[in-house]
């Protein structure tokens, strides 16, 4: 009876390392991948930062093919945000990113609505101050730490400046 007793404890003991083995991997695992995530919104909103060249380029009167080439750019860097932090809200549940994601989503819908209308120079310079104040709120929250350092005020306050954009 003592050697089964022996035996059982050993393999519980072997099954309890390896799940504690697998557990510790998965951990590492999702650090990563988040660790990624911050990476990949940081990088969208380094694109993001320098939207006030919109205001720039509205006053040298530069081409429509650079003015739509740029609303696309920032287009592209909008779904990147908005994809990354709905990511980090699924992982965490954490209400900033949520923010962030849906921020991100209007300034997506902002600039490809701006890109494919007949005139996007007047779709941009009826909103040029407000995407100046996003631009300097994106700053920002890079000098903060990028997302990962994101403050619950600052989320909101992108929410807000991007709710705000008329399309």
């Amino acid at each position: 009876m003592g050697r089964i007793a022996s035996l059982i404890i050993a393999v519980l003991l072997v099954i309890a390392a390896s799940l504690g083995y697998l557990y510790h991997q998965g951990e590492r695992e999702v650090e990563a991948t988040v660790d990624g995530l911050f990476e990949v919104s940081n990088t969208a909103l380094f694109c993001l930062e320098d939207m006030n060249a919109l205001g720039i380029m509205l006053e040298n009167n530069v081409s429509n093919d650079v003015f739509r080439e740029r609303l696309s750019r920032y287009a592209y860097c909008s779904v990147t945000l908005e994809k990354a932090s709905f990511s980090l809200y699924l992982l965490n549940g954490d209400e900033r990113y949520w923010k962030l994601h849906v921020a991100a989503s209007n300034l997506e819908v902002y600039f490809h609505t701006a890109m494919n209308s007949q005139n996007p120079r007047e779709k941009i310079s009826d909103n040029v101050e407000l995407i100046n104040e996003i631009s300097r709120e994106i700053n920002a929250i890079l000098q903060n730490g990028g997302v990962e350092g994101l403050r619950d005020a600052q989320a909101e306050k992108l929410f807000n400046l991007t709710q705000s954009l008329s399309g």
